[in-house]
Parts: structure tokens; sequence; C-alpha cells
């Protein structure tokens, strides 16, 4: 086996990279950030720095690639969104560079228009407005808005009917959410560990939310002069360019929510007993990560030569395959991209029979207990204004069949462990492969992590629902205490229940049975959030 250093590449050109940090300087006018944590007139969210930060980090550390600026809570205002200073000294707003990432809360109202609170007062203003934003006439060519109802595709809403208007022609592509969108740290961090897996930037951006909810919608929009020049962009992407794009056709794309492939018993059903189990995550190691790579194709020099970085992530390529498993011990191998031109989707069946073949073939199901999980499509539409004005059919890219790790007939409840997924395209040919199990290496009846405690009195007794109750509470509540007195109180009933499920948490070394829900807060009129809540229950 050979052993070498894993020298990533700089998203615009080939180059070495440099100790990893966020640099913020000089007028480059490549990045630029925005995040709220801090609102003016909203309630506050937790996480939105490190969600930028973790945007900002990878690209910056390349030379001459500094960001011009991020702008944080108070620091965010409405002039760097609106055309007269958007590119304010020919280096601070939205369209003083190439990529701008904006991180917060967000909303659509029933005419398509999107809404952003900021941080602070800017001429007695406090709210950027798409139907207010003129971009795209000079710097900007990547936008993320790593927000709620960003870029929606259901209904009467379409990126047409909100983005056409506001860029001015040069925008290539467009970054967001249908839904609501959990509270998290990584969707910039793992935006850029898809793409170091070989995706375009639509696929690194759909599979990032993929890894932390499968229960959001996140979207993509891309530019051209004509359809097929959209969808190629759309699909193909992953080096920023400053070339303007020429503003005919939007494309987009969307991964479907939800949906049982398989009879099931109830998410809910509480295992009688169940121990915690042990957990190996090095199951992936290089001699069979060479095997796998040689089957699928890489010569026997590639597939033994080992990339391997700083953090533990190693990586085989050639031939258009890139076969990753990072620190965690999870697999992704990207095989291709998904031929668009046929529009015919596959059967679910035959997507089935080939993501099932493939896992045997691969040796996935060697002492891995595996229970058919959920189907999902990889969906795109497109549209324009230009003539009569045109929204198309919506039609399926892929078919992505999950498979879900099971000790003893309990299954994952993890977005991002314990799970198998095989994207396969119209054609048959399989895509993406991602394989996040583990190995059970064995019981353990009282773990260090839990213990039982001794019985309370009947009155004190606390059930996992009051638990539930409580944690809701501590978000509604820190809310409250930030609305800056203003702003419609928030309480625990204003959460839904979006998805609940009772099973192993394969996220760690020592898997205990949780019981998880994902919830949505109504912090106030306007906004909603998403957030993952677990309890242990048993292990």
């Amino acid at each position: 086996m050979k052993y070498e250093k894993l020298n990533y590449a700089d998203p615009h050109d080939s180059q070495s990279l440099k100790n990893l940090k966020v640099v913020v300087s000089g007028s480059n006018d490549w990045y630029g950030a925005c995040s709220l944590e801090k609102f003016s007139s909203a309630s506050p969210l937790g996480l939105t720095h490190e969600d930028a930060n973790g945007f900002l980090e990878y690209p910056t550390s390349f030379a001459g690639k500094a960001a011009n600026f991020w702008f944080r809570d108070a620091g965010v205002q409405v002039w760097g969104y609106e055309e007269t200073y958007d590119n304010w000294q020919d280096t601070y707003g939205m369209d003083a560079v190439t990529v701008f990432y904006h991180s917060g809360h967000g909303n659509m109202d029933g005419n398509g228009v999107f809404q952003a609170p900021l941080g602070s007062k800017w001429d007695n203003r406090d709210w950027a407005f798409s139907n207010q934003m003129a971009f795209a006439n000079e710097e900007l060519r990547y936008l993320f808005f790593s927000t709620c109802f960003s870029l929606r595709v259901s209904g009467t809403n379409n990126p047409v009917k909100t983005w056409w208007g506001p860029n001015k022609g040069g925008l290539r592509m467009l970054f967001g959410y249908e839904t609501t969108s959990v509270d998290d740290a990584n969707y910039g961090k793992y935006f850029w560990d898809e793409w170091k897996k070989g995706k375009s930037f639509a696929r690194a951006f759909l599979d990032a939310s993929w890894r932390i909810s499968h229960g959001q919608v996140a979207t993509v929009m891309a530019s051209g002069a004509n359809q097929a020049e959209a969808i190629n962009m759309l699909n193909n992407e992953r080096l920023f360019s400053r070339a303007a794009a020429v503003k005919n056709w939007y494309q987009w794309q969307w991964i479907g929510t939800l949906r049982s492939s398989a009879p099931k018993v109830s998410l809910l059903s509480m295992p009688k007993q169940a121990n915690a189990i042990i957990l190996d995550k090095n199951i992936f190691d290089d001699k069979r990560i060479s095997k796998i790579a040689n089957e699928l194709g890489l010569t026997k020099s590639q597939a033994e030569t080992v990339l391997f970085d700083a953090d533990g992530n190693r990586m085989l390529k050639g031939k258009g395959l890139h076969l990753n498993v990072n620190r965690e011990g999870a697999l992704n191998i990207h095989l291709a991209a998904p031929n668009t031109e046929n529009k015919k989707a596959i059967a679910e069946s035959k997507a089935t029979s080939i993501a099932q073949k493939a896992i045997k073939d691969l040796g996935f199901d060697k002492g891995i207990e595996l229970i058919e999980g959920n189907m999902r499509h990889r969906l795109t539409c497109g549209g324009t204004t230009k003539g009569s004005g045109k929204i198309d059919e919506t039609s399926v890219v892929e078919t992505i069949v999950q498979f879900r790790q099971a000790h003893k007939g309990i299954e994952s409840i993890n977005s991002d462990h314990g799970l198998i997924t095989v994207s396969v395209d119209n054609d048959g040919n399989i895509t993406n492969i991602y394989n996040s199990t583990k190995q059970v290496l064995d019981e353990a009846q009282r773990p260090s992590s839990i213990i039982t405690s001794p019985k309370a009195p009947q009155k004190d007794a606390v059930s996992v629902e009051d638990v539930f109750r409580n944690k809701i509470s501590g978000i509604v509540n820190a809310s409250n205490n930030s609305n800056n007195g203003h702003l419609k109180t928030a309480n625990a009933e204003a959460a839904t229940v979006l998805r609940e499920a009772v099973g192993y948490d394969f996220s760690e070394n020592l898997g205990l049975v949780t019981h998880q829900k994902d919830v949505e807060i109504a912090l106030t009129e306007q906004f909603k959030k998403r957030y993952k809540l677990r309890v242990s229950v048993m292990g």
C-alpha cells in the first residue's frame, strides 16, 4: 500500500492547501458572509456563526482568496442587500463578491417575496426583501441563503417567481430551502466535506443538508442562456467562476420528502428490553477500501494509493471515481453524474434491486443487520419568463434507496449514521453510494454513560415526555428572553412534531436506544425553526 498526503484543490483552481483558518481581509472580491444569531426584531438563533465559519474556513485558506467581509449580528444591515450600496467601496455587500453566504432567519410571503430580518436598523429599516434586491450586475455569481423558505419550489412558489427579478443577469447559482431548516452548526462545513468527495456544488449542498436531517428540503437553482446550459451547470458545476451567466432559463433541483418503501411497524414501538451496543467505526480499513475501489474500476496502482489528510480522512480516486472514508468511518463512493436527458423515472422496484445487488456485491451486508428504509427522489424542474413564460413539469433525476442498520430489529434513528443509501439514475446506473454502518462488537447492560437512578417519589417522577417538554421550553424561553420586548411571546405549545422515532443512536461508539423528535417551533408569528431533540430511554 502506498500513502500520499491529500492536497485538496482550491474551488477555483489547483493550489496547495494552507493551514485551515478563516481569513477576512483585503478586497479580493471572492467571498463575503453575514450571519445572525441576535436580531433587531426577530427571535434569536444559536448556531449561525458556526455555520458561516464552516463555509468560509475552507476556501478562504487559499492564497489570494481571503474574504472581503464577514458581518455578524448588529453588523448586518439592509444597505448590503440593496442596489445602491450592495458593492460599497467595491468591497462590502452581497454584490461585492463572487460568492455570498447568508445564515439566519428566513420567510416567504404569499406573493413569493423572500424576507430576512437583520441585526440592526439602517435608514430606520432592519429587514431585507427579495423584491428590493438587485444583484449580479456587479460581482455576485453564487448566492447561498442558509435560511428557512429561501428557495421554494412547491405549490405556486418557484425560483422564477421569487428570484427572476432580483437577478440582474449574472447569477450562476442560488442555494436555499423549500422548508424550514434545522438549527445546526454544520451546513457550511458539510458542504465542503461533500464537495471534497468529487461532487458538484448542487449535489454537495443537497447531500450536506441530508446529513443533518432527512425531513428538510434543500434546493439549488442554476441560470443559463438556455435550458441545456442551466441543466449542465446545475448538475456539473464544481468550480467557482466569475463569468456572468446569461439569464434566459432557470433549472432547479431538490430531494423529495421521506416515503417508506416497505410496510413497517410503528416507529414508536418501544422494545421491552434492549442493551446498549458497543460499536466499531473502523470497518473500512485500507485493505478493504482498496479492494472495493479495484472492483469498481480503479487500476491496482490507483486502488493501492491511499491519500490522507491531517484530520484522518482518506481518499482513493481515478477514472472519475472518488472513494472517501471520513474520520468517523463513513464511506462515500461518488461514481458519476446522472444522465439528465433520460426523464423517465426508473421503476422503484428496479432501483431497489440494483441497490440490493450493489450492497451484496460489495459485501456491505456481511455481519450488518439491514432493514429496508425510505425511498426518495432527486427531482428537477425549470422555467423562464421569456416569451409567454413557462414552467416545466417536474421530473425525476435519481431514485435514492435507503437501508437502515439495526440490532435485533431495532433500527438506527440517525440521518448520518447507521445507514446505507444508493442513488440510481433513470438509466439504472449507480451515481453515489453512502455507507455509515458500524460493526456491533458487543452489548453492555449498564454502560457508564447512563445508570438507573434511585426510584423517586411518585410526585417527582419525570417521564420522557416531560424531558422533551423541558427541552422545548428551554428553546422557547431563550427566544422570549431575547425578543426585545416587542415580539409575540412563544410558548411550548407552539412546537409541532414533524417526525418521531425510537431506535438506536449509531452516532457514537456506544449505541443507546433513543427517542428522537424532529420538531418545528413557531418562535414568532413570522418565523419557525426546526430542532432535533433526543432522549436516551434504554440501554
